[in-house]
């Protein structure tokens, strides 16, 4: 059915003139008699489709303001949350109700898996990449949150291509290759790594949020609503950075 654009609005202003404003705040006056413009709001808001009121909708249609409501089925998702800490436990709540959530169970049995760690697994999710699944993923860089690409094979960047362009990019490519091999290391047991600084509860449903958007918008498009970029959660700024990532040439 068709009705008013997302984000858009037909109304009547100050002036007595009746105007349209869209969702990047960009108006338009509208010319008509005020009960025909009364009606076509109506109809905009609530449906119908009242013919005398096709040529207005015409042009409105032509402008954007009416559109026809996307119907969606939208299917049943499985999604496997992996890890400890409490963007994982945010993830599971938040997907409470819209998706059946596993958590740590296999993600073979999942539709899309959803990685949170705290330090790096650079090891770990290299493994999970080879696999060719779609998977989502967060860990603690610092005191910030990072995530993504979510990677959807064929279709946005793989955690090879983030892994490669960091390394290709970085002033110390050896050296950060060794913060991720100790990292690993620590993971196992093997060193010791220090406490995980999870940012105050704000940041981390900021972030589990996110990472849930993307999942839930890909679930309907195919895509995660990030594309090919990595997010930075900065809580003691407020900040979210987007850096995009470029796949790797295929040998």
């Amino acid at each position: 059915m068709e009705s008013i654009a997302p984000g858009h609005h037909l109304y009547l202003g100050p002036d007595g003139a009746w105007r349209s404003c869209d969702e990047h705040e960009r108006f338009a006056r509208l010319s008509g008699p005020a009960a025909l413009l009364e009606r076509m709001r109506d109809q905009a808001y609530q449906g119908g489709n009242d013919q005398e009121l096709e040529p207005l909708a015409a042009v409105l249609r032509e402008r954007g303001v009416l559109a026809m409501a996307a119907e969606v089925a939208e299917r049943e998702l499985r999604v496997c949350v992996s890890g400890e800490g409490p963007v994982a436990l945010h993830v599971a709540r938040l997907l409470e109700g819209v998706a059946t959530v596993v958590v740590d169970g296999d993600p073979d049995a999942a539709d899309v898996l959803v990685a949170c760690a705290g330090w790096l697994p650079d090891e770990r999710w290299q493994e999970i990449d080879a696999g060719g699944r779609v998977w989502h993923r967060c860990h603690v860089e610092g005191t910030r949150l990072v995530l993504g690409p979510m990677t959807v094979p064929g279709r946005t960047a793989s955690y090879r291509d983030l892994r490669g362009r960091r390394l290709a990019a970085a002033a110390l490519p050896d050296e950060l290759a060794g913060l991720w091999a100790y990292l690993d290391a620590g993971a196992v047991g093997a060193v010791s790594l220090p406490p995980v600084p999870w940012p105050n509860t704000g940041a981390v449903a900021f972030a589990a949020g996110l990472l849930v958007n993307d999942v839930l918008t890909w679930r309907v498009t195919g895509l995660p609503a990030s594309g090919s970029y990595q997010l930075v959660v900065d809580p003691a700024s407020g900040g979210l950075d987007r850096h995009p990532v470029l796949p790797l040439p295929v040998a």
